[in-house]
């Protein structure tokens, strides 16, 4: 044991001021790697002791303002995680570009595995803001969203329900607040409930972001004791349920409908919370998503040649919006065949890309082009290349219908765990904005449409394409 925490335990342990100033220095010690199962119950031991004085001390008449312990602000204090039950805030993952876990999670001993698991979104699901802004001020502006959230959640678990959680909080990647105030604000939740709630936080636009199930998928694998989840019996609640406006008199539409997919993907049932707290009537809703089903179905009309690739000095320049699936097919028709690929993504620059199709070029090498390549002047850079090397130069137009893009923008991130980030709405726009149809003036010898056949590569793919994405 190093010597500050040393002299945090003895502080807590023989003074009441001590109880105060030294419960966050001792918990920013166990954070930096305190691991062993009997150091951690003994800790947890004296915190316990602490909170006692601290309570007792509160109850006393108040020092004067000069023996006052000084606070750094009022913010800090606020934020500052007051952790009731013997649970634990953990982060999960690598960290992403901008320098947050992709998964925030709470859990520990106090919550038990169970069979029966009630689901919850946070925001206008349990919660809404104190102040009556869309948006809270800090982490203390919150109030649950009716007396009927306490009572209910208190019946359900006392019906042996496991209540957790899952919230995607994107605002914490675009920097509108931290986990720090996030977890504070859980914690306060769940003193006022007065019993153990597990939470899993997807911080921003990743792999854990519902409607992906892989924040179910770790809860279930790593956090519910071994327990097998009854699926029939599970629910999840949450307000992103696809209604239209006025779904009922002066309501607003609903911003997404997310939270119904999330419940979907897993097998579950969903409510929204007027139905599951209030016992309203189920509203009409709409997925506003392309259904993955339809589209599979739709596509095993569609034919794709048993072969693409030419014998000869072959320059294939591809031509598709983001997520088509232009790499998917260099890699299952051109690549077994030497075709160089040459891909923006992973080059960075077009200035790289050139280099690339001129040093293979040089090579005598056939070529594969793996970029959107929207406009004449983006195909010209590269079929200027080709003049006079005795090269065949043909373009290849993934036929991808662009909401089926969409949705393949979302699936090859949770296919790839995160690693290829999804694209933004803006790349999409930028190729519609900019896309010119290639034409045989441009110099191609052949033009050829691509229909959309997806090719999985193991059923884990498949099912994660079955899955509804927004």
């Amino acid at each position: 044991m190093n010597y500050s925490l040393q002299r945090a335990l003895l502080s807590v342990s023989k003074t009441t001021t001590g109880s105060i100033l030294r419960i966050t220095e001792i918990r920013s010690l166990l954070a930096g790697g305190v691991r062993s199962k009997s150091q951690r119950k003994s800790f947890r031991t004296t915190l316990a002791m602490a909170r006692k004085r601290a309570i007792a001390q509160q109850s006393t008449p108040n020092p004067s303002p000069s023996k006052r312990p000084r606070r750094a602000t009022k913010k800090k204090e606020e934020a500052e995680p007051k952790l009731k039950f013997d649970l634990e805030w953990d982060f999960f993952g690598e960290k992403t570009s901008k320098g947050l876990h992709p998964l925030l999670e709470l859990t520990g001993p106090a919550v038990k595995g169970s069979s029966k698991i009630a689901g919850f979104d946070l925001d206008y699901t349990l919660i809404r803001p104190k102040s009556g802004r869309k948006w809270p001020t800090g982490p203390k502006d919150w109030m649950f969203l009716s007396d009927a959230v306490p009572e209910k959640l208190k019946k359900i678990h006392d019906e042996g329900f496991k209540i957790i959680i899952f919230t995607n909080q994107r605002g914490m990647e675009k920097g509108y607040t931290t986990p720090k105030d996030f977890m504070a604000k859980i914690d306060d939740i769940i003193t006022a409930l007065d019993f153990p709630i597990q939470t899993f936080v997807a911080t921003g636009e990743n792999q854990y972001k519902k409607p992906g199930t892989l924040m179910w998928d770790r809860m279930v694998k790593k956090h519910n004791d071994g327990v097998t989840v009854d699926l029939e019996e599970s629910y999840f609640v949450g307000d992103a349920a696809g209604r239209a406006k006025n779904w009922a008199p002066g309501k607003p539409k609903d911003f997404s409908c997310s939270d119904r997919m999330f419940a979907a993907n897993i097998g579950i049932g969903f409510y929204t919370p007027e139905e599951f707290f209030d016992g309203e009537d189920k509203a009409i809703f709409e997925w506003r998503s392309v259904n993955p089903r339809e589209v599979l179905e739709r596509a095993k009309t569609n034919q794709l040649d048993d072969e693409y690739h030419l014998e000869t000095k072959d320059f294939v320049i591809f031509t598709g919006p983001p997520a088509s699936g232009k790499s998917s097919f260099y890699h299952h028709f051109l690549e077994p065949h030497g075709y160089v690929w040459v891909n923006r993504d992973t080059m960075k620059t077009q200035a790289k890309c050139i280099e690339a199709a001129k040093k293979a070029i040089a090579e005598g090498k056939s070529v594969a082009i793996d970029n959107t390549n929207p406009s004449t002047a983006a195909r010209a850079a590269f079929i200027d290349l080709t003049k006079k090397k005795d090269y065949t130069v043909r373009c290849f137009v993934m036929d991808t219908p662009l909401e089926v893009c969409h949705h393949l923008n979302m699936v090859r991130q949770n296919q790839s765990s995160g690693k290829i980030r999804r694209i933004p709405n803006i790349g999409f726009n930028v190729y519609k904005k900019n896309y010119q149809e290639p034409t045989t003036k441009e110099g191609f010898s052949e033009i050829k449409k691509i229909p959309f056949y997806p090719v999985f590569e193991n059923k884990n793919d498949e099912k994660l394409f079955l899955h509804w994405t927004d």
